[in-house]
């Protein structure tokens, strides 16, 4: 084998071995097996992942339940979930089961339907839960 092929065949290795390690590293540091039981607790939000332009997500001021209402289209879709509120608009289109499953639930509270999937049965998974973080938009207020 020729040096630049062994090189490329070693970087090759390095960067399954990083990417797996990655995997397991996001599917363990989730608690729960994402089926059935309790629902997972969900995790501190990403510093930066915001839905509100300027905001850091960790400290973000706490949104009351009528703004949250204001949001309650397919077009400006935010949601509830445990006491904390998402902007789903961007996931509506890459959704699985649809964005239809979630519309129904824009500008409201969304708990019982995502630990349901909607009456469907079972709970959402951890990395559905994890995945969260990314539309986050702040606490509910009381």
């Amino acid at each position: 084998m020729t040096g630049s092929k062994r090189l490329v065949a070693v970087a090759l290795t390095m960067f399954g071995v990083v990417a797996v390690y990655i995997l397991a590293v996001g599917l363990v540091s989730h608690n729960g097996s994402g089926s059935g039981g309790a629902a997972p607790v969900l995790s501190t939000p990403l510093a930066g992942a915001t839905s509100r332009p300027g905001q850091n997500a960790t400290s973000a001021a706490a949104i009351p339940a009528s703004e949250v209402a204001k949001h309650n289209s397919s077009k400006d879709c935010w949601i509830i979930i445990q006491n904390k509120v998402y902007n789903v608009t961007v996931h509506l289109r890459t959704h699985p089961g649809g964005g239809g499953l979630i519309t129904p639930y824009c500008g409201k509270d969304a708990t019982q339907a995502f630990q349901t999937k909607g009456g469907l049965g079972g709970n959402h998974s951890s990395r559905a839960y994890a995945q969260l973080n990314a539309f986050y938009v702040g606490d509910l207020a009381p």
